[in-house]
């Protein structure tokens, strides 16, 4: 992708954070760059091309942080993970907070982006049961629990920010960390306390 091209897709991404994408206007792109509709349209024939491109590039990334799963062999593995969703959260606000409206009127982006929370919490479920195989979480926990809280960790991530600015409450890294493994603690057993408290819970600022 060419440099104007890529500084189209910079130039939207911030607006559409801003004020979600179905208030941007091909005019106020080209007014946030300082070049004419026209010269816009050279490059993208039309706004729902500069949302397949930014969709397209936010997507990539997401992959990215998914390949990171299992990258330690213990509960930092997640921890880490946490860390770079919320920083995809913050740096794509629009990407989780405009899933209706994309549903409606993008059906192929929102096929795309769908395929991707999926995988997310089917590594949810995979860490939960690579946890309980070792001793972290407690085996007893039925096979529907376990898929329920899988989804319930995806759900978090997905729409933490939405969650937040509509409550107007705290948006910082170590309380989307809280809130997430607030939801594992009651399931770890013994051994899983112990690693928890030496490798995660010094890092929050609750539990």
């Amino acid at each position: 992708m060419s440099q104007t091209k890529e500084r189209i897709i910079a130039a939207a991404t911030h607006l559409f954070n801003e004020q979600g994408f179905v208030n941007v206007r091909l005019q106020n792109i080209a007014d946030e760059l300082s070049i004419s509709v026209g010269n816009l349209a050279y490059h993208f024939k039309n706004k729902e091309a500069i949302i397949a491109k930014a969709y397209e590039k936010t997507g990539n990334e997401l992959k990215i942080i998914l390949s990171t799963y299992r990258a330690s062999p213990d509960l930092r593995d997640l921890d880490f993970q946490l860390d770079a969703y919320y920083e995809f959260i913050k740096k794509y606000p629009f990407y989780f907070m405009d899933i209706l409206e994309i549903k409606r009127n993008h059906p192929h982006l929102h096929e795309d982006r769908k395929e991707l929370i999926i995988k997310m919490r089917v590594q949810f479920e995979k860490r939960i049961e690579y946890n309980q195989s070792r001793g972290i979480l407690n085996r007893d926990m039925e096979e529907a629990q376990m898929i329920q809280l899988a989804d319930n960790l995806c759900t978090m991530v997905t729409f933490w920010h939405t969650s937040q600015a509509i409550k107007d409450e705290c948006d910082d890294l170590s309380s989307f960390k809280c809130c997430v493994w607030i939801q594992l603690v009651p399931f770890l057993t013994t051994k899983g306390m112990e690693e928890y408290e030496a490798f995660i819970k010094p890092g929050l600022k609750v539990i």
